[in-house]
This record gives C-alpha cells, sequence and structure tokens, in this order.
C-alpha cells in the first residue's frame, strides 16, 4: 500500500479510488495539474470541452484544494479570446478590461456563491475553483450581443449549479437553488448596470 511512504496530511487524500481518478501526489498537494502549462491551447480546448460537454465528470475529478494557480491561468487564458472578441465587438476599453478584470471580479463572485451554498464540504477556496471555470467559459462569449445573457445563465445556473452539487456537495436542489439565485442576482445587476 501507498499510504505508508506519504507524509502524514497527504495520507487520508490520497486514497485508491483517488488513484483511480488519474490524480497524483502534486495533484492532491494543489499542484496545478489541472492545468498543462507546458501545453496551453490544447489543455485550455481540452479542459474548456469537457466542461461544456461533461460537467459532471468535470467537477467530479477537480482537485478539492486550496490552490488558486490552475484556475488563475485558465481564467487568463480565458481572457485572450474575450478580449479579442471585445476589441471585434466593443473597442479598446472593454478589450483591456477583458484582459484585467476578470481575476480580480473572480472573487466576489465566487464569495456570492459560497454564501449561497454554506454549509457544504470545503472552504471558499475550493468554491472559487468551482466558479472560476464556468466564469472562464462565459468570458469569451460575454462579448457577442445576443449571446451572452444565454452564456450567463448557462454558465452561472447550470454549470455552477452542477459544480457547487458535485464539489462542495451540497445536494442537488440546494445547488440548483443556489446558483439560479444568484446568478438571477448577478446578470440582473449586469443589465442594469449595462443599459442604465
Amino acid at each position: 500500500m501507498i499510504s505508508h511512504r506519504l507524509p502524514p496530511q497527504t495520507t487520508r487524500l490520497y486514497t485508491g479510488r483517488v488513484a483511480k481518478r488519474g490524480y497524483n501526489r502534486d495533484t492532491i498537494r494543489g499542484g496545478a495539474s489541472d492545468w498543462d502549462v507546458s501545453r496551453p491551447f490544447s489543455s485550455y480546448l481540452r479542459m474548456l470541452g469537457t466542461l461544456v460537454a461533461h460537467p459532471v465528470r468535470f467537477f467530479e475529478v477537480l482537485p478539492r484544494v486550496p490552490d488558486v494557480r490552475a484556475p488563475a491561468l485558465f481564467l487568463a487564458f480565458s481572457g485572450l479570446p474575450a478580449a479579442a472578441l471585445w476589441l471585434l465587438f466593443g473597442g479598446l476599453y472593454p478589450a483591456l478590461a477583458a484582459l484585467l478584470v476578470p481575476l480580480p471580479l473572480s472573487f466576489p463572485v465566487a464569495a456570492l456563491y459560497h454564501l449561497a451554498s454554506a454549509g457544504g464540504r470545503y472552504g471558499y477556496v475550493v468554491t472559487w475553483r468551482t466558479v472560476a471555470y464556468p466564469f472562464s467559459f462565459y468570458l469569451p462569449l460575454s462579448a457577442v450581443p445576443v449571446v451572452r445573457w444565454v452564456a450567463a445563465a448557462y454558465a452561472g445556473a447550470v454549470l455552477v449549479g452542477v459544480g457547487l452539487a458535485t464539489v462542495r456537495e451540497v445536494g442537488a436542489a440546494r445547488a440548483v437553488l443556489a446558483s439560479v439565485v444568484t446568478t438571477s442576482l448577478l446578470v440582473l445587476g449586469a443589465y442594469l448596470l449595462t443599459t442604465g
């Protein structure tokens, strides 16, 4: 058995079940192994495809560690196509905002989802990791005029709902309620901000 060679804090996390999911000890200790920096484009497309096509599987294997590196890289990388699309549809200043604002904005957005799913497993940083990936999916689509509202509803209500239910283990009904209410408030606020 491998657990006798691991440090005590890792022993209870690195089990046979975890090993079957494809994790290694670096993943359990918080390495950014869900983002492959040696192949950023293919890693980005692979993760984005898995998130959209198989959200339950994506969140089941998402490491539940308080490490911000991989989601932060994913957010930053999502800012590149978002900036290109905002440059096309909105101009220079929205494109710059698409590069600089997503990472700082993701922390208060995740705090709202964390409060809405209070009582679930794991802390705020794991909730932020859960919210960061759907937020990254939404970023490039936020530049396209009609698609932005549909993408916001899908990313916030469906993807974050699946993520909260799977990662925070709060129950499906509660996760859907938390994500729908929070997403509705965020979309309403964004709509009022952009039209008013």
